[in-house]
């Protein structure tokens, strides 16, 4: 039953994550549970967090609904590894670019896109503080922002690669 819900859940986020015509910034929290009557939040301060798991292309975790006063602020999907691999590497970069794909198929090109090296260094064997690796910028889908990014994250020794799909509301200030 746990694996039929997961599936279920799976799929449902698969729609909305094509589909974000009835869920986009600035629905009420009301309005998306009507649409997601199953789903229900975490609260943090003034903000409350909903979740559904993901697979984005072969990589695993959440998108994730965030209200603030009510309101549906950002929606995100954030996808953190921390095992530095050139098979991880590539599965981020891969996943990346079909993310964009499937965007840019829905959405039209991008108004900005950044590549940076899209080849892996392993950190350990040449030293390097991570690297941008590719990103795409929608200034308007359907009165929202869109970025998505795959960046190499490094730190006083700790590496993550991320690939992080954020839609902020139209007038959200640091989209740059």
């Amino acid at each position: 039953m746990k694996n039929i819900l997961f599936t279920i859940s799976i799929l449902i986020s698969s729609i909305i994550l094509f589909s974000q015509n009835d869920i986009h910034t600035g629905i009420t929290k009301t309005e998306f549970c009507k649409i997601n009557p199953e789903l229900t939040g975490s609260i943090y301060e003034n903000t409350e967090t909903f979740t559904i798991p993901s697979n984005m292309f072969g990589l695993e975790d959440e998108w994730a609904f965030r209200f603030e006063n009510d309101t549906l602020t950002w929606i995100f999907f954030h996808k953190y590894n921390d095992s530095i691999t050139k098979e991880n590497f590539d599965l981020c970069l891969s996943s990346t670019e079909q993310i964009i794909a499937k965007y840019t198929e829905q959405y039209g090109n991008p108004d900005t896109t950044i590549v940076g090296d899209r080849n892996f260094v392993d950190p350990y064997e040449k030293w390097h503080w991570g690297y941008d690796v590719i990103e795409a910028r929608w200034n308007n889908v359907n009165g929202m922002k869109l970025k998505v990014e795959f960046d190499f994250f490094g730190g006083k020794g700790v590496f993550n690669f991320m690939v992080i799909v954020n839609f902020f509301d139209k007038d959200y200030p640091y989209f740059n």
